[in-house]
């Protein structure tokens, strides 16, 4: 159980810095100043750490559930335009990204400890 929990931990981390540099050139490239970062940095740990969760788990439909939940609450605010839809299918695809290699991360570490 250790192995599991450092593995997930390492790999989680490593993955939330690359998240942070990622982001960090999105929100400049699509200029999202309406965005307030610390509230979308910590949706995109608990989003990125509830997918990793569920890939580790081998529960691959989280991704679906993921990409459905975005969705709806995307509709909702469909009319505001307070993100563009390209930041918003970017910044999707590049948290989704990161955390499968989050997993990959896992898998590896795993395998070392």
């Amino acid at each position: 159980m250790l192995k599991e929990i450092g593995a997930f931990f390492v790999a989680y981390a490593a993955g939330e810095l690359l998240a942070l540099a990622i982001f960090s050139v999105v929100r400049k490239k699509f200029d999202a100043t309406q965005t307030k970062i610390g509230v979308a940095m910590t949706k995109g740990l608990l989003e990125r750490g509830v997918l990793m969760m569920g890939l580790v788990n081998n529960m691959q439909s989280v991704i679906t559930f993921f990409g459905a939940l975005k969705l709806g609450t995307r509709l909702k605010d469909a009319n505001q335009h307070r993100i563009s839809n390209d930041y918003f299918l970017v910044g999707n695809l590049a948290s989704v990204g990161i955390a499968i290699g989050q997993y990959q991360l896992y898998q590896y570490f795993y395998s070392l400890f």
